[in-house]
């Protein structure tokens, strides 16, 4: 019997946007991720590591056209 599965054995997190890669293995119950080390280590809070963790992506454009006009109003 021969078992193939999807294991990625090479596994860097470098940034905060490489944390969306823990997901399956904390879904899985593979892996026990430390959210506080993985934080102190990126320099970020541990709440901020389980949002990117949980498939978070910060946003590419602004809502407001023009800040300095609705800080006038």
């Amino acid at each position: 019997m021969i078992i193939e599965s999807n294991i990625i054995t090479d596994l860097r997190i470098e940034s905060i946007q490489d944390l969306y890669k823990l997901k399956p293995f904390v879904e899985e119950g593979i892996l026990k991720v430390n959210k506080s080390q993985i934080g102190r280590e990126l320099g970020i809070d541990r709440r901020t590591v389980d949002k990117y963790i949980n498939g978070f992506e910060k946003s590419k454009t602004r809502k407001c056209d023009n800040c300095i006009t609705l800080l006038a109003r």
